[in-house]
């Protein structure tokens, strides 16, 4: 945990850098980047938000085919979330549960776990999961919320543009240009639970042709407890800095330079042992996490619409958890060109490379062989809109890659969208995806138990990669209906039906005993392998409706029916993926009250059906936020988090890490644009 000397000091420079952000010579002071306010973003307007995800182009939501939802500032703002876990927890499909203080299960249409790793999440198109297994540490994504303009959340197969690992859905977070947060900006918070949150950003003009941006944050997370009350000790502090500039060059080309650094520390509880009808007990460990990130883009637009673009970035951290050194070293570049003709087509196309350098040192009870190895992925796209008619475009592409484990695959996808008139629109796709391995899959050696089974002989229960398992496969179709029924309601409907192939299951070796001075070990391995199967259905609504100016109602409710199978030639007991993760049933609606024109009071209630795994029941979280503006640059605002409950549990994590429960919360802020 962070020390006393170590708060003042990251708070002493959080103070430094708004007095030389205000001190900052020849900076002007802008007009702060307010939102719009709900009387001026109709829901036509909301239909109109151009999105880019979906085709690495710009589309209307109202046309694009696929289920799409988009959060806005506005949403955040008005969310009262203080961490983009419990943002994402606003789009339908996307199941959010908290495991402890600073780590959080996140899946969109089912295969929830700590480290989910079928969901691609990009922040402003850098990706940003683990390359040693293909899952994301949500605590090192810390965005200042304030610098979001939008968050995209793609359900089902994104593949064909993104690649591998957009196997159930795509997490784009694209943060606002420099040019729209000119001026200062201060937010001091603290809390019951989220204890302290600081931050500070300004931005200002770099001659005629530039702007730029720098913030810093620090926040701090208080203990969570166990199911019986006992302090779980895994709280969370974190610094975070960072900048961007956009730059003007010409009247065709743009330049955006952008860059983080970071550093955590955090504790949790770790479990002796994940295997069944073991005893299990608990241990105390910290660790701590520091990183950071340069990305550079150049976009280039003609007349007529097209524009090519060269992205590269530049990623790095280092983890040191369960007596464990995890080094990732990530170099991307990806060129992107769109190609719109006077003809009835319309091209995207690409390619790129990334080189991950992975290292993680031999510790605790997991080892990897090698300990270091350097991974290359070559990657090239191609898709066409093809326009048959007035009102009906059909999109067919795929992504094709090459990686180390598995070679040559590709990923393509059809799309038809009929835009029924200027207010609805019906859309039908089919998309194949895949997951690619990773080193965790091919390189680990891990203990899962050891127990005693006599005098002087020990058994012992490990798992081990396999250098010759293959990709996991999906074949997803969809369909959905998205339309303005009138002035004051908005539907959106989305359905599928997915079929999973190759899925990694735990499969039973023979043993291997090992006679030593010490006594007789006992080894029970169990080897990575594709021998498990799963079938899943259901589908999302979304609606928004307006029953006044000042008053907006966003509801949303998702089904999962999802059934998971082996092979006839597995035998294995232990699965990576289970049916018993994932809720039945979602169902969220959330109120936007604007009381006067300087008080805003609204409310989110979000219910969660049970799982099976870990006997979690269901549960349901009501947030409330009141916020006041006496002035039109100062804003104060209470926060009320999970206001049913005293404690709820929210996932049964079967990893080596024991779950916490999230507290009944309040927690206040200021914010003062200058």
């Amino acid at each position: 945990m962070i020390t006393m000397i170590q708060q003042h000091r990251c708070l002493s420079a959080l103070a430094l850098f708004c007095l030389a952000a205000l001190l900052a010579p020849g900076a002007q002071a802008q007009t702060p980047d307010k939102p719009k306010d709900l009387t001026e973003m109709s829901l036509e307007d909301l239909l109109n938000v151009q999105v880019t995800s979906v085709s690495k182009k710009e589309q209307k939501l109202s046309s694009v085919a696929a289920a799409v939802y988009v959060i806005t500032q506005e949403d955040i703002r008005r969310s009262g979330a203080t961490n983009l876990p419990d943002v994402l927890r606003m789009a339908p499909g996307v199941q959010v549960a908290q495991i402890n203080a600073s780590t959080w299960a996140i899946s969109i249409r089912g295969f929830n776990a700590r480290y989910s790793s079928n969901v691609l999440v990009l922040i402003d198109g850098r990706t940003v999961y683990s390359s040693s297994f293909s899952g994301v540490f949500w605590d090192q994504q810390d965005v200042l919320l304030e610098n979001i303009e939008r968050i995209e959340v793609i359900r089902g197969p994104g593949g064909t543009i993104w690649g591998s690992n957009a196997v159930n859905g795509v997490i784009n977070i694209i943060t606002k240009s420099s040019k729209a947060t000119k001026g200062g900006l201060i937010n001091v918070g603290g809390g019951s639970e989220d204890q302290a949150s600081e931050s500070a950003r300004y931005g200002g003009e770099i001659g005629k042709s530039g702007s730029y941006r720098i913030f810093g944050k620090y926040s701090r997370r208080a203990d969570l407890p166990f199911s019986d009350g006992r302090n779980g000790a895994d709280g969370w502090s974190q610094l975070h800095i960072g900048f961007r500039s956009d730059w003007d060059l010409s009247t065709r080309d743009s330049l955006t330079v952008s860059g983080d650094l970071f550093h955590t520390w955090e504790s949790e509880a770790v479990k002796t042992s994940l295997l069944p009808g073991i005893p299990v007990q608990t241990f105390p460990q910290s660790f701590y996490v520091s990183g950071g990130d340069v990305l550079g883009r150049w976009k280039r637009t003609f007349s007529g619409g097209s524009e090519t673009s060269l992205q590269t970035y530049y990623n790095q951290y280092q983890r040191t958890e369960f007596g464990i050194v995890e080094t990732d070293k990530t170099f991307d570049i990806d060129f992107a060109d769109h190609l719109t003709t006077h003809g009835r087509n319309d091209w995207v196309w690409g390619l790129g490379y990334r080189r991950a350098a992975i290292g993680l040192s031999p510790g605790g009870l997991e080892t990897f062989n090698p300990p270091s190895r350097a991974e290359d992925l070559f990657t090239a796209f191609v898709q066409d809109e093809i326009r048959l008619s007035r009102s009906v475009s059909l999109t067919v592409g795929s992504k094709f890659e090459h990686n180390r484990f598995t070679g040559f695959e590709y990923e393509p996808s059809a799309r038809i969208a009929w835009t029924v008139n200027e207010h609805s629109a019906i859309w039908m796709a089919v998309s194949r995806a895949i997951r690619e391995p990773t080193r965790l899959d091919t390189e680990l050696t891990a203990q899962l138990a050891s127990f005693p089974v006599a005098s002087n002989v020990v058994e012992v229960v490990t798992l081990r990669g396999n250098p010759k398992i293959n990709e996991e496969k999906v074949v997803s179709w969809e369909a959905g209906y998205r339309a303005q029924i009138n002035k004051t309601l908005s539907l959106d409907v989305a359905g599928f039906l997915s079929f999973y192939h190759s899925l990694i299951t735990f499969e039973p070796q023979p043993t291997i005993t090992t006679i030593t001075p010490s006594g007789v070990r006992i080894e029970v391995p169990l080897l990575y392998e594709n021998k498990g199967h799963a079938r899943t259905y259901g589908g999302e609504v979304s609606m928004t409706w307006e029953p006044t100016r000042r008053w907006k109602i966003i509801s949303g409710y998702s089904y999962l029916s999802m059934e998971t199978g082996l092979d006839p030639s597995s035998q294995a007991t232990l699965t990576l993926h289970t049916a018993g993760d994932n809720p039945r049933h979602m169902f969220q609606v959330r109120s936007l009250l604007n009381l006067s024109k300087n008080f805003d009071f609204d409310t989110s209630l979000y219910y969660t059906a049970k799982l099976s795994v870990g006997s979690v029941p269901s549960h349901t979280r009501v947030d409330v936020r009141l916020a006041w503006r006496p002035r039109e640059k100062i804003e104060f605002s209470l926060v009320g988090q999970n206001l049913l409950g005293q404690r709820s549990l929210e996932f049964a994590d079967a990893n080596l890490f024991r779950e916490t429960e999230p507290l009944r919360s309040v927690f206040g802020k200021i914010t003062w644009h200058f």
